[in-house]
């Protein structure tokens, strides 16, 4: 009985059992490509090992250590990353199934049995689909390489099978226990009084109450998020470091500064531009949201990056960190679209109130379009301003040719229009959901 609920639970929510599935038949052939490869890029190289977690060892360990270990190392933590929000975007969307369920006396067990039924299906599905995939892919890069005049061939390799179904299994046995999780918090949430909300800690310390500290922190964090820009036109490399310092400056522009400029923009607006002023409202939120996502993207080109430009790599090693970033601008892509859907699938409550007090269907469109594109072109804002400037210093000091710059701005900016294009697809259909009072 909880199987047939369980797939036509699926069938009835087609679009995000694809997005899932997708994710992890994705996932699961870059894996499998990068185990092999990097088992591959391995052989005859030195490794360098840092006795310490300072920063100067940590630079020589990117710029000097083997790349294959390294870019398999920084794939894993990214595709897990990427895994757990596409996850958390499939489960909170079934809470309200599994809400009826508990008022229907259903058990935590049984919960926890329709949603494992659901996920583990879905793997079932896309893994074997994306192995198969990753034999292709690996026939791809011996092409590549070949046509580079390489003579090593990357093979299937016992060795990173082994490696390969171990983090599939780690990754597995996590959903599973997520998912458990969840449907145990579901049930408690529910006997608590259905308030998913009342549950997170809303405490604040009131650390920056004051303007004159306001106005310190606020300094300090344009000072931080301007301070990669001067690096990476200076040319003084160091780009992963750098980023990650201007991501904590640019964290606190957005949330002391750009943020309450949109709200005092609305206040200045009233009336006389209903459309902007309520998408403004949805984009604040959205930024809230999902701006730790925006953050891990740009970081992340930047690691890879300097992975890239920053030492010397044999052609084996090149070819990989060069599908490390576009594989990196993909899934961090994804889970962009990920964590922002996760907020946008309850959005179809405030829809409803604005058709309520006369907002037409059109008016509804034009805020939801209006919305979408106004996050993803600060999205890619962000990318054109400190990948744009690190690829001009890298340009202007003969580090990278035009070619491999325009290679890597279209693999970062492609994606992100893609998702881009999913999001307001799925938007459309959250809007359009019956709401039942």
């Amino acid at each position: 009985m909880i199987f047939k609920e369980a797939i036509r639970s699926l069938k009835n929510s087609r679009s995000k059992a694809l997005f899932f599935a997708l994710t992890f038949y994705i996932t699961t052939a870059l894996l499998f490509v990068y185990f092999n490869m990097a088992n591959a890029a391995t052989g005859g190289e030195i490794e360098v090992y840092v006795s310490s977690s300072n920063l100067a060892d940590l630079i020589q360990m990117m710029e000097k250590g083997n790349a294959g270990n390294l870019m398999m190392v920084f794939i894993v933590i990214m595709c897990f990353i990427d895994l757990l929000f596409c996850n958390d975007f499939f489960v909170k969307n079934k809470a309200k199934e599994l809400a009826v369920r508990m008022i229907c006396g259903a058990t935590y067990i049984h919960l926890a049995m329709y949603l494992l039924i659901q996920t583990v299906l879905l793997m079932v599905i896309s893994i074997p689909l994306g192995i198969a995939t990753g034999y292709g892919l690996i026939g791809l890069m011996n092409a590549l390489l070949a046509a580079q005049g390489e003579t090593l061939v990357v093979t299937v390799s016992s060795y990173a099978l082994v490696e390969f179904f171990a983090v599939i299994l780690f990754v597995v046995f996590w959903t599973v226990l997520l998912n458990c999780s969840f449907a145990y918090k579901s049930g408690a949430v529910l006997l608590a009084g259905g308030n998913m909300g009342a549950m997170k800690d809303r405490n604040s310390y009131g650390l920056a109450s004051k303007p004159a500290v306001q106005m310190i922190l606020n300094v300090i964090g344009v000072i931080a998020a301007v301070l990669p820009l001067y690096n990476f036109f200076n040319g003084s490399g160091a780009l992963a470091v750098s980023m990650v310092i201007g991501c904590v400056g640019l964290s606190r522009v957005m949330d002391y500064l750009f943020l309450p400029l949109l709200t005092r923009n609305n206040r200045h607006s009233g009336t006389r531009n209903n459309i902007g002023m309520i998408s403004n409202g949805f984009l604040r939120r959205d930024l809230q949201f999902s701006k730790i996502t925006i953050f891990l993207l740009i970081c992340d080109l930047m690691i890879v990056m300097t992975m890239l430009f920053a030492r010397k790599n044999t052609p084996l090693e090149y070819l990989l960190v060069v599908v490390s970033y576009i594989s990196i601008s993909v899934l961090q892509s994804l889970t962009i679209m990920f964590r922002l859907e996760t907020d946008l699938s309850g959005r179809f409550q405030e829809y409803h109130i604005l058709s309520q007090v006369g907002v037409s269907e059109a008016d509804k469109k034009k805020i939801m379009h209006s919305e979408v594109s106004k996050f993803y072109l600060i999205v890619l804002l962000i990318i054109a301003v400190y990948a744009g400037t690190a690829f001009l210093s890298l340009y202007r000091s003969q580090q990278a040719t035009g070619g491999q710059i325009m290679l890597l701005a279209l693999s970062a900016v492609l994606p992100v229009l893609a998702v881009d294009l999913l999001t307001r697809i799925y938007y459309g259909q959250v809007i359009r959901e019956p709401v039942r009072d």
